[in-house]
């Protein structure tokens, strides 16, 4: 969920935009006009990497059963906490997050699996700010952000407003793929 993008749902100046260039979206969760933001530098992108790595693993270990990739679910347990703590180092500074993998403990299918669900992670993030960075200080485009992500996007007409004249692209977000991120072209000032 993008804040700032929520708090500007009520901004006049983009209101008025979205009104003029006829822009309706289903389960709004906010706007950012793309000429006052700034390209994603490769730090905050890498950053953003190591952390959908971790969380790859802790998905994994919280799986039932165990490093089941077709369970979208976490199961929250002491077990579930005892084989993240097995695969997952944490920073000494914070004990709540972990922020490292033990893949001396990760063998065989296991580590197949893991490096395959990395590979889509890194994937996800390079896509939402790749597309982020191509549209960053542009004039004419508007970000808007939705709760119309992944599956979402056929139920609620995704394909109706990737039709639009103004429908530029769209990515999904890389941590919670309900939410997606769509780039519309706005001509009226």
């Amino acid at each position: 969920m993008d804040l700032y993008a929520y708090s500007q749902i009520e901004n006049e100046e983009i209101k008025r935009i979205v009104k003029a260039n006829g822009i309706e979206v289903p389960r709004l969760r906010g706007y950012r006009l793309m000429k006052d933001e700034e390209p994603v530098t490769k730090d905050s992108i890498k950053g953003n990497i190591d952390c959908a790595i971790v969380d790859v693993v802790e998905w994994l270990c919280r799986t039932e059963p165990i490093w089941n990739v077709n369970d979208p679910g976490r199961l929250y347990s002491s077990s579930t906490d005892r084989k993240c703590q097995y695969y997952l180092t944490k920073d000494d500074q914070k004990d709540y997050d972990y922020s490292g993998i033990r893949w001396d403990r990760i063998h065989g299918k296991k580590r197949k699996i893991l490096k395959f669900e990395i590979k889509k992670a890194k994937k996800k993030v390079l896509d939402q700010f790749n597309t982020w960075n191509k549209y960053a200080g542009r004039d004419n485009v508007l970000y808007i952000h939705a709760r119309i992500g992944g599956n979402n996007w056929n139920f609620y007409g995704g394909f109706e407003l990737a039709r639009q004249p103004w429908f530029i692209e769209k990515v999904d977000d890389s941590f919670d793929n309900t939410y997606c991120d769509i780039y519309a072209k706005i001509s009226v000032r």
